[in-house]
């Protein structure tokens, strides 16, 4: 029986990992029993048929396993540029210009491995201008509908890095936000203490009498 192995993470595709999460959920309820859960993940990473895996010999079975986990565990490099079936993508050349639409749905799908392929959709777009210096342009923000399900089809190694990245990114946006929130609500809390003391100073001032 011929199978093929995943021998790095580069193997392994998005949707693949998020079918073998929905398998982790599953086991960890106790909706799989241990025996179950890795024949199904034997036939999601391998192609060997689900009915066909009690055919292996146990001691090649647990060789299989061990290079499916070490695949799965493999330290990848954040890529800011990728390329899938010959399209080059680029990630948000500049976050300090991210727009209210990107910034919405990246709060909005978070890194919810259901839908990391939203994630990568809205980061990543195709390359439209590029020089050699590594400065890019991508596509215009319309949505993740136009490539999210590409993004699907594209290695895992692409996608760990930027989880790594986006969580170093969460970190900034939300202490960018804090800031602002502070900013504006001092700047309001002025605003309504000079409305109380009738727009100024010298209002609060006590009178001085007037001497002959």
């Amino acid at each position: 029986m011929k199978i093929q192995l995943p021998e790095n993470i580069k193997d392994i595709t998005l949707a693949q990992y998020q079918r073998f999460e929905k398998l982790n959920e599953q086991l960890n309820e106790e909706e799989l029993s241990i025996r179950d859960y890795n024949k199904r993940k034997i036939d999601l990473f391998t192609g060997i048929p689900y009915h066909k895996v009690d055919n292996v010999s146990e001691k090649d079975l647990k060789e299989v396993m061990a290079q499916i986990d070490t695949a799965l565990e493999q330290d990848v490099e954040f890529k800011s540029v990728f390329t899938h079936n010959g399209k080059e993508f680029g990630m948000i050349p500049n976050l300090d210009e991210i727009t209210a639409g990107e910034y919405f749905d990246l709060d909005k799908y978070g890194v919810d491995v259901e839908t990391l392929h939203n994630l990568m959709a809205i980061l990543f777009r195709p390359v439209t201008r590029s020089d050699g210096f590594g400065n890019y342009e991508i596509e215009p923000y319309v949505g993740t509908g136009k490539y999210a399900d590409e993004m699907k089809n594209i290695s895992m190694d692409y996608v760990s890095g930027v989880l790594v990245f986006f969580c170093h990114l969460s970190n900034e946006l939300e202490r960018s936000i804090q800031k602002s929130t502070v900013e504006a609500q001092a700047k309001d809390n002025k605003r309504q203490t000079i409305l109380r003391n009738g727009n100024g100073t010298a209002q609060s001032m006590p009178l001085q009498k007037e001497t002959f």
